[in-house]
């Protein structure tokens, strides 16, 4: 496997991971179907749109390094930790206290 690949691999699978343990969250936390189908939403396009986009980005300009610049950095925390998750706890919160 060369190395482009194995780091495709290893970030897809953390993703993964962050994923479903951040929907068992949400799931646990509203108690809503129709939340937990949100935040798969969200998730889905994460790992369609934005992962391949950076893959491209890391790849091209950087390698396969595990250190980054800068702004593939925050893009880094952006799509493989669950930030967008965490995004959405107080958005559904605030929602439904209005």
């Amino acid at each position: 496997m060369s190395s482009n690949a194995h780091f495709v691999v290893n970030k897809s699978l953390r993703l993964l991971a962050n994923d479903l343990m951040m929907l068992w969250m949400i799931h646990l936390w509203f108690q809503s179907v129709k939340i937990t189908r949100l935040a798969l939403w969200v998730q889905l396009i994460d790992a369609v749109v934005l992962l391949p986009f950076y893959f491209f980005l890391k790849l091209s300009l950087e390698g396969d390094s595990e250190i980054s610049s800068p702004l593939l950095s925050q893009l880094h925390r952006l799509i493989i930790n669950p930030t967008l998750m965490i995004l959405i706890f107080p958005a559904i919160y605030f929602q439904r206290t209005i």
